[in-house]
């Protein structure tokens, strides 16, 4: 993978801090309060109903992932914070007819609901949905056409999906439906930027997926793309008035970004890492991955690539297709 020239950098101030005054915060430590579902909602924000409400509470695997994965291990002499002890699988199921990859392959809500259990079944531990295509180029839809699109595969996994389900939307009416129907985490591409989502966000406690690269695109010549994707990321939170300890980041790989400066961010997450939030990584099947790899297959390569990113901090790795990297963490061990 290419590397970057290296530079000094001015050491950014954590987000979250740990006790202990590390070099940077312990987000493993405060990563199971963003993912326990608040039982205390804001009366104004739909409540998801009891069996949906905490499934970190209720699943015994799910409370040893995140004791394992969301603490940081105080007495480690290392300088820096090591990967976390497993990843966090996100499988990603596309209700779209023109994602870059897979569209139409789960317009059928019975087709998608098969695939959100095998997801589940290869290992995933959120199961992240969209019904609007993201791709480069890609046009926004009416809300109505999102959610005729997913409110169905919603309808057909109530109560039977023993994983989370996070909504990959940028819209609040659709965000607000998907949360109505069991959804508890909310992955926003456009980073709370769009009209009415903002104050959807504040007014829940649930966690909240930031992306970086359509609210805020880098100019091609950026050399640093870590750096400046933290610094936006940083002013950003500070903006917002999101609560760090529900905040999730997202460098955004392939939105607004060259092939290049997408590599860079893979080999150098320290910057992101600096602010002390969980870093989730989403490059499957994108354009680096072809870049990177040209001959190998598209999933195969995608799980080296997520796999490196986890050894480098990633917390979160967001794929199509998990077998592959199960058979990587299971030759790793």
């Amino acid at each position: 993978m290419p590397k970057m020239p290296s530079r000094k950098r001015k050491r950014r101030r954590p987000l979250l801090r740990s006790n202990r005054g590390a070099r940077f915060s312990t987000p493993w430590k405060k990563l199971p309060k963003v993912f326990h579902t608040v039982e205390n909602k804001a009366s104004s924000f739909p409540h998801c109903g009891k069996k949906f409400s905490t499934p970190w509470k209720n699943r015994p695997e799910f409370s040893t992932l995140w004791k394992k994965v969301f603490h940081t291990v105080e007495k480690s002499a290392a300088p820096a914070i090591p990967a976390p002890p497993v990843p966090v699988l996100m499988g990603i199921l596309n209700l779209t007819p023109d994602s870059f990859t897979d569209g139409g392959q789960f317009l059928d809500p019975a087709a998608a609901e098969e695939q959100a259990y095998k997801l589940a079944a290869d290992g995933a531990h959120i199961l992240d949905i969209g019904a609007e295509s993201t791709r480069p180029g890609h046009e926004l839809i009416p809300a109505a056409e999102e959610l005729r699109r997913l409110l169905p595969v919603l309808d057909r996994l109530a109560g039977k999906l023993r994983i989370p389900i996070s909504i990959d939307t940028s819209k609040p009416e659709v965000a607000r439906a998907a949360f109505d129907r069991g959804a508890t985490i909310l992955n926003d591409v456009a980073a709370l930027t769009r009209p009415g989502m903002l104050d959807f966000a504040r007014a829940g406690h649930f966690p909240v997926i930031l992306m970086h690269g359509i609210a805020h695109e880098l100019p091609e010549e950026e050399a640093h793309p870590s750096a400046a994707i933290a610094n936006w990321l940083t002013s950003h939170i500070a903006q917002i008035g999101i609560s760090p300890e529900r905040i999730v980041i997202d460098p955004g790989i392939g939105f607004g970004t060259t092939r290049p400066q997408d590599a860079a961010i893979l080999a150098d997450l320290d910057p992101l890492l600096e602010l002390g939030l969980p870093v989730l990584i989403g490059l499957s099947r994108k354009r680096v991955v072809r870049h990177l790899y040209p001959d190998a297959d598209r999933d195969q390569a995608s799980a080296v690539l997520a796999h490196a990113a986890w050894r480098n901090g990633a917390a979160i790795l967001r794929l199509h297709e998990l077998q592959p990297l199960q058979q990587i963490l299971a030759q790793k061990n």
